[in-house]
């Protein structure tokens, strides 16, 4: 009868025990892109993080005349700001290429999106790995809806100029060793095509436009002929002070 007794104190120990262990749910996950507490997913939108490990999925970034544009491992990237290196991820972009005439060509995506409103948003935010002097120069292009139609038109004969929507740029040396946060605010971007679209910067979907249409990376050697090396992290545009 003790020995009876004893097992049956044994067994509810071992149901209370199994019980405190599955009442609750599972342990919860650290926010993600798709998991940020909403005031933090107010405050940025993440263009690309690049930890799918491929320039086309997510998001579908085209390459031009650039040597070569990768998703890169980052295991080896450990200069730098260690707190940027501690967050970066798996995987960044890698730009690399040899210069012509200061030119050694680039990447674009295209950000627009249906009820996606763009101009909160004050800072352009990124992360790069630079390779010390001589990395070259990331100039970051963003294009704005001018004529309403969410496309950007341009001439393959010219160049590919935008043929009727604004063009704004920032010019971003990169000269340092190691990972490094860049925030640039808008208002240091500059209109490259003045007679073209309406001169101004409007982000905004109003009017049928859609607002801040597509966002290129142009690679530029620090020389004519110098050689880009540089990657590119966590682009971003962000509320806020710079």
């Amino acid at each position: 009868m003790v020995k009876s007794g004893f097992s049956i104190i044994l067994f509810l120990c071992l149901v209370l025990a199994s019980g405190s262990l599955a009442f609750g749910g599972p342990a919860p996950k650290p926010p993600t892109a798709e998991t940020k507490p909403p005031v933090l997913a107010e405050k940025i939108l993440l263009i690309d993080d690049f930890e799918s490990g491929s320039l086309k999925s997510p998001r579908d970034w085209w390459t031009f005349d650039i040597e070569k544009a990768a998703a890169a491992p980052n295991k080896d990237l450990k200069e730098g700001d260690e707190k940027v290196a501690a967050r970066v991820g798996n995987y960044s972009m890698l730009l690399t290429g040899s210069a012509k005439n200061w030119y050694a060509g680039g990447v674009g995506t295209y950000i627009a999106k249906e009820n996606l409103e763009l101009s909160k948003y004050s800072n352009f935010s990124l992360d790069v790995y630079g390779n010390g002097p001589g990395s070259g120069t990331l100039k970051i292009e963003l294009y704005d809806d001018d004529n309403s139609n969410w496309q950007v038109e341009q001439d393959p004969n010219k160049g590919f100029i935008a043929l009727y929507d604004d063009k704004f740029v920032y010019e971003l040396k990169v000269d340092w060793s190691g990972w490094k946060q860049v925030s640039i605010p808008m208002s240091d971007f500059v209109d490259e095509n003045p007679g073209v679209g309406d001169d101004i910067w409007n982000p905004m979907q109003s009017g049928g436009s859609g607002g801040l249409l597509q966002v290129q990376f142009i690679c530029l050697g620090s020389t004519d002929k110098g050689r880009v090396n540089f990657n590119v992290d966590n682009v971003m545009l962000t509320m806020g002070e710079k």
